[in-house]
């Protein structure tokens, strides 16, 4: 294979980035101190931020900062200011999720990449049509999708693609959880998340209230790509992505070093076979229960899962042979080389190991099948249990040695003038960039025995070890029976390298650029009369939809439209209010046409206003029909700058955020309708992993029972399945409940899951009246909160 790709790295702090960069690392990927899905690793600020960039470029690996967080109105001009820094620092490319901000940045930078984050759950062709036509660069494509899949989106796009390739798999489409927000206040659309689905749950069918399954039953295995990266190479996708800006630089290095390995293998054309040592050191840095290759194969169902550990677990060391608890030794026979300094865990307990012993003999080192006795440990521990090690001090100390030199060089040509009677004199060249520097030092003397020799001189002149130039060519212009100290030429060498460094360094930097938020005209006409829209998720076939009271609009999702049980339902709702089709915020190339197909059937045989738009990738597809186009919350309305993008782009209306709280949502302005929902089961995530399915085997489970998740709180979560595409969607174990009224809304949505008719009436007059429902089971959401 031709075709180059890069490799891309994450970056924490500034080890992961030397890290990072020395092990091969084509390009990185770190966040600022402000508005990054990281928010706790420690990022880069200010004169860090711009020292981390000119580490990176100097060695020719390109630089991404991920300014991929939503941000609110109060924070837009501060957002841009970080921006603008970074571009004048000579950043390459921004991963963005703001569609707002992200439009400003292309407006106002033309010449700086805009790259469009996972964060946009970009997962389709007409997906990414829409943000290239935009002006985005670059997709990060959402991480459920196969090589298949990616290969088809390149094929009709020719656009630059970016896929993971290795570390944690979130269970939800990014962008589209709101677990951690609605229930911790800890928002991953705002770099915040609490990590959610790593804890444990119980599945419960509540027909029966009986226990199917429990354990950390949301939690995946971490992505390993190895054995597929030649598929992924030739499926067209450019950018291979490492995830992992919280990692330790170990991790950084060692997950790079091995990645730049195989990518290099894969594009030579020898064979492609991946070496178990490398698996085994991924294994060692991080793993939870194993690898998977997530979604890139397909669909793994409970392959891609470990339900036992949520976290790091080592590789087996060997089984527990006898135990001293009163010294914490524990006698084991290694299945593993182990190193004094090594950690350990066994069930719960863990140490670092300070004793490495074979009898009375203490020993650094221990190859496997060997007998020792390690401590001190102390904890539950039992004969038969596994001894994992968890870090592994070589591993450390490796990356320690490679990150202490210069292993990624520039090339540099020179020219040397040792003539007799007049100044020595350097001149160097970095052949990538043709800059020159030109150093003279002091008058050249004749020798009164030997002058110098070449071989002296190049010798000296090549030392640049310490440094990230390297000799390509010498060339030398002597006098005969020229005379120059040693001392002499290595400080020519060190003052020349120092001048090109710093001349290099300054072309990175661009000039001050000036910008300016401007002031959006904005008419923000709210309505005297506020309007009510009903989402039904679900048509019950035992309704009399005539029945329902004071609707404005009623939303029915896409799914419902495919069952033919619900023609006549369909004829009493569209009757009773305007009617809107509920596109789902996924969906997929293959599932596609399915809905599409129906679409165009609804539309002949019902009165049909719109559409409610759930993914960027719909409104260009929708637009042919001439029908409304409303904004669903899942396009994450944050600030006044989405709203009007998303207006340009032909919507008519939003719903804004349930993540802002009521002093953010007072905030929002538009011309163009704004509405909350105010009452309704909330969507915590969307998964294309189904629990339900996957405790056992898939044999339509989902429509046999009624299943929560409880988490150890003994909150209940409810999962629903769509069975069009088998998506898993797990709602809020409390129901918000919210008043409107000072809340400056135009529309007020009212979602209902499975609530009979006669509580829908009751639900839209109490909300119509500006009034809640109260009781442990409701909740304000985020109203009263700030994420």
């Amino acid at each position: 294979m031709k075709r180059k790709v890069e490799l891309l790295s994450p970056v924490g702090d500034f080890e992961c980035l030397v890290a990072a960069v020395q092990n091969g690392a084509d390009a990185v990927y770190f966040g600022a101190s402000k508005f990054n899905a990281r928010m706790n690793s420690t990022n880069f600020e200010g004169e860090n931020l711009k020292k981390a960039i000119e580490y990176a470029k100097l060695r020719n690996v390109k630089t991404n900062i991920t300014l991929n967080t939503l941000i609110k109105n109060d924070e837009f001009e501060e957002a841009t200011k970080l921006l603008k820094y970074a571009y004048e620092c000579g950043i390459d490319a921004i991963i963005m999720q703001d569609l707002g901000l992200a439009k400003f940045t292309i407006k106002n930078f033309p010449d700086l990449e805009i790259h469009a984050s996972t964060q946009m759950t970009v997962h389709n062709v007409e997906g990414v049509k829409a943000l290239k036509k935009l002006g985005f660069k670059r997709v990060v494509l959402s991480r459920e999708l196969n090589i298949n899949e990616i290969r088809n989106i390149y094929e009709k796009t020719k656009m630059d693609l970016e896929v993971f390739i290795h570390g944690a798999l979130c269970i939800s489409y990014s962008g589209q959880c709101l677990m951690s927000s609605i229930i911790g206040q800890r928002s991953g659309n705002r770099g915040k998340c609490a990590g959610t689905c790593r804890l444990p749950y119980e599945l419960i069918n509540k027909g029966d209230n009986k226990v199917l399954d429990k354990g950390y039953l949301l939690s995946s295995k971490d992505v390993c790509s190895l054995d597929i990266l030649p598929e992924l190479i030739a499926s067209g996708a450019m950018s291979f992505k490492i995830e992992g800006r919280m990692k330790a630089p170990e991790y950084v290095g060692t997950v790079t070093r091995i990645y730049r390995k195989y990518i290099d293998l894969a594009l030579s054309g020898k064979e492609y076979k991946v070496d178990e040592v490398d698996r085994k050191l991924l294994m060692q840095v991080f793993n939870r229960g194993g690898f998977s290759t997530g979604y890139l194969n397909g669909k793994l169902g409970k392959e891609m899962m470990y339900k036992e550990k949520p976290n790091h677990i080592g590789i087996k060391l060997g089984k527990v042979l006898s135990y001293n608890p009163n010294k914490g030794h524990v006698k084991l026979k290694l299945e593993e080389d182990m190193c004094l300094g090594d950690s350990i865990r066994i069930n719960e307990s863990s140490c670092k190991t300070s004793e490495l012993m074979d009898g009375n003999t203490n020993l650094k080192t221990a190859n496997k099948e060997r007998i020792v006795t390690i401590g001190r440990i102390k904890g539950k521990i039992r004969v038969g249990d596994w001894v994992y090690k968890t870090v592994a001090i070589n591993i450390e100390n490796e990356i320690k040695q490679i990150c202490s030199k210069e292993n990624i060089k520039r090339k540099i040509d020179c020219i040397i003038k040792i003539e007799t009677g007049k100044p020595v004199e350097l001149k160097i060249k970095d052949i990538e960039t043709n800059l020159e520097v030109e150093e003279l030092g002091g008058i050249v003397e004749e020798a009164k025995t030997i002058g110098i020799d070449d071989d002296r001189v190049k010798e000296q002149i090549s030392k640049t070890g310490g440094t990230v130039f390297e000799v390509l060519n010498i060339e030398i212009k002597k006098s005969k029976n020229a005379f120059i100290s040693i001392k002499e030429l290595n400080e020519l060498r060190r003052k020349a390298l120092d001048e090109l460094d710093e001349k290099i360094l300054k072309t990175f930097n661009r000039k001050e650029k000036k910008i300016e938020v401007e002031k959006l005209n904005i008419k923000d006409t709210t309505k005297s009369t506020t309007q009510i829209s009903l989402l039904l998720n679900y048509i019950n076939t035992n309704y009399n939809y005539k029945n329902l009271e004071h609707l404005n609009k009623v939303y029915i999702q896409a799914s419902e439209l495919l069952l033919n049980k619900n023609k006549e339902k369909l004829e009493e709702i569209t009757s009773i209010a305007d009617t809107y089709i509920y596109m789902p915020n996924v969906l997929r190339d293959e599932h596609k046409s399915i809905i599409y197909n129906k679409i165009d059937e609804i539309i002949k045989s019902y009165k049909i206003k719109g559409f409610v738009v759930s993914n960027l990738s719909q409104i260009e597809e929708l637009k042919k029909y001439n029908l409304e186009l409303l904004g669903n919350y899942t396009l994450n309305v944050y600030n006044n700058n989405t709203i009007e993008e998303l207006r340009k782009m032909g919507l008519k209306s939003v719903t804004i955020s349930p993540e802002i709280n009521s002093e953010e949502i007072r905030n929002i302005k538009t011309d163009i309708n704004k509405e909350l929902i105010v009452y309704g089961r909330l969507p915590l995530m969307t998964s294309e992993y189904c629990p339900i399915g996957t405790f056992k085997n898939c044999t339509g489970l989902c429509q046999k029972g009624n299943y929560v998740l409880k988490d150890r709180m003994n909150f209940e979560f409810p999962i629903k399945t769509n069975r069009l595409n088998c998506n898993t969607i797990i709602y809020n174990s409390k129901i918000t409940s919210i008043k409107w009224k000072d809340l400056n809304v135009d529309s007020i949505r009212i979602d209902i899951l499975d609530e009979s008719l006669e509580e829908i009436n009751r639900i839209i007059k109490i909300h119509k009246q500006n009034e809640r429902l109260e009781g442990y089971e409701f909740t304000n959401g985020n109203l009263n909160k700030i994420v």
